[in-house]
């Protein structure tokens, strides 16, 4: 029988026939190979001047052995699935489990034939790599498998040998319970799609999840297979070299998709994009890492429940971008690690503040949850960060406004007033003020810098994060107020560490404060670095600690003196 048109594996490598026949005067019959990983290939079909076959791939052809123990050739569904869920497992009594119904159980029967009985018990089937090119053998009939497993919900059919998509749709005829299918890395002929001849109402509607990875060249492919997927949630097409999303979906096509993965593809364009699937009803998750995407401009009406979008490792590099992605009316999560744009930011820590600061609804970045209080500070640091820029650069209100459109609303709603500093002619508010910044989980030295009075907290928390490596929302400030005049405050102190939140009243005796804090066992290591920096610097006399957690106001506003000590926790 000749193999010519068929699918191989060599050695676990896969290809497809073009050639079968003599090389040169060679009495052995070769197979000539067009390999799908192109690098296996060594030439383009010839050898000694003479064409034997072209490969549509460069270099992507070589010649094998056509009775080499290392060729295997197609086998049936059938065929696959007895030999390894009954004869390798039979001889194999180590082999994984397999799941049964509900329960998992160890595999290697007593006798075979209660094996079979229990094949319609499969739930999760994985024949990847078994060399399946078609439903039935010649001596096996329809409704076999249907018979022997009936129950399968999910099903990894990757890189095996099927060339039609017939073949495979006879096979998903037989399991009407069928949830989610795997076939990535099969290369399926698309053109097979047009000479299918069934019945209009075959329809595979329990499938809700279709991976086929690697295993498409054109968009088109996916439309045509719609129809037989019509209720299909969740699609995955990466590394398949798409860059364009022709044709146009029509009316209807994937109404119930909810989850597309594009991942490693070659995609340069959001409009190509929004224009054929910023119109589906019932898309909430879109995956586009690793693809060439530059930047975001969002058409009002489009991707109305996009819940989660993933970016990362584009080539998006404009913060007018971040602006578009906050006009998504349902979006929540964002990935965008790798871009150049998180480049642009000093420290890398001010992006994560930058982009929640300015996308409203989100409530988890990168992969991480963004909290009300992540949220709060973020805002109000963007606040102020966005005003200090303004003065440097002497926007005007117009030019401010088109940089920074959030500024704003964000402003209202946090009910924040905003003034210009002071003329640096009026000494008595330029003039320096010695600040001692401790943070005992980094280091038993106490740093000390002198800041001008108008320095406010976020800038302040910029020197702690270049001092310690700490990152700004990562920072918990305490001012230890040290009186020395030895007069004790009778108000309230909030203790040092915020896992400890119940305040405490002072008494005549310094020591009792201290006795407060090292009872806590989960505090008390940190609390004795603490109090050995304080005594270290003569803080002996505590009237006061404040928790220091408010970015826009200025160390004058909190008082802050040469004789107080800012201890910084983490």
């Amino acid at each position: 029988m000749s193999l010519i048109g068929k699918r191989i594996n060599y050695d676990n490598n896969l290809g497809i026939v073009l050639y079968e026949g003599p090389v040169t005067n060679s009495k052995v019959i070769w197979l000539g190979i067009q390999w799908d990983d192109p690098s296996r290939g060594k030439h383009n079909g010839e050898y000694k001047g003479v064409k034997y076959f072209t490969p549509t791939v460069e270099n992507s052809g070589s010649f094998v052995k056509k009775d080499s123990p290392l060729l295997m050739v197609g086998q049936s569904f059938q065929e696959a699935l007895i030999k390894k869920y009954i004869i390798k497992e039979e001889k194999d009594k180590n082999a994984e489990p397999i799941v049964w119904g509900k329960v998992v159980e160890t595999v290697g029967f007593e006798k075979i034939d209660k094996k079979q009985s229990n094949l319609n018990e499969l739930i999760e089937v994985g024949l990847d790599l078994q060399n399946i090119e078609k439903a039935f053998a010649e001596n096996e009939s329809k409704g076999k498998i249907k018979n022997i497993c009936p129950s399968i919900e999910e099903l990894n059919l990757s890189e095996n040998l099927f060339t039609h998509w017939d073949d495979v749709f006879d096979i998903l005829d037989e399991l009407e319970h069928l949830n989610v299918l795997f076939l990535n890395k099969n290369k399926i002929d698309p053109t097979s799609l047009n000479n299918i001849i069934r019945n209009k109402n075959a329809k595979f509607e329990s499938i809700k999840t279709l991976s086929l990875n690697k295993s498409i060249e054109e968009w088109k492919t996916v439309c045509n297979l719609e129809p037989y997927f019509i209720n299909l949630e969740n699609i995955s097409l990466g590394f398949n070299n798409l860059s364009s999303l022709s044709p146009s979906l029509q009316l209807n096509q994937f109404s119930t998709l909810q989850s597309i993965n594009f991942e490693y593809n070659k995609f340069d364009s959001w409009k190509v994009i929004e224009d054929t699937l910023g119109k589906l009803p019932s898309l909430e998750t879109l995956k586009i890492d690793y693809n060439k995407i530059k930047s975001i401009q969002y058409s009002p009406g489009t991707f109305k429940k996009l819940d989660t979008l993933n970016l990362n490792n584009n080539l998006i590099d404009n913060w007018e971008t971040i602006l578009e992605l906050d006009k998504f009316p349902s979006l929540q999560k964002l990935r965008l690690s790798r871009n150049p744009i998180g480049d642009k930011v000093e420290p890398a820590s001010n992006f994560r503040i930058f982009v929640i600061g300015q996308i409203s609804k989100l409530t988890q970045f990168n992969g991480s949850s963004i909290s009300k209080s992540d949220r709060f500070d973020c805002e109000r640091y963007y606040i102020n960060y966005a005003y200090q820029e303004k003065q440097k650069l002497n926007w005007t209100d117009e030019e401010f406004a088109l940089k920074h459109p959030k500024f704003k609303e964000l402003q209202n709603y946090h009910d924040i007033i905003l003034t210009k500093k002071e003329d640096k002619e009026q000494t008595l508010e330029t003039m320096l003020i010695t600040i001692p910044i401790s943070c005992p989980q980094r280091t038993k030295k106490v740093a000390k810098k002198k800041l001008p009075p108008d320095t406010t907290i976020l800038t302040l928390k910029g020197i702690i994060q270049r001092l310690f490596k700490i990152p700004v929302l990562s920072q918990h400030l305490h001012l230890v107020e040290n009186n020395i005049d030895g007069d004790i405050n009778k108000d309230f102190i909030t203790p040092i560490n915020s896992i400890e939140s119940i305040p405490i009243q002072a008494t005549e005796s310094n020591n009792d404060v201290r006795n407060y804090f090292l009872k806590n066992e989960k505090l008390k290591s940190l609390n004795e670095k603490i109090f050995s920096i304080l005594d270290a610097n003569k803080v002996n006399n505590i009237s006061n600690i404040t928790e220091i957690n408010d970015d826009i106001k200025t160390i004058s506003h909190y008082n802050i003196s040469e004789k107080d000590i800012i201890i910084v926790t983490v």
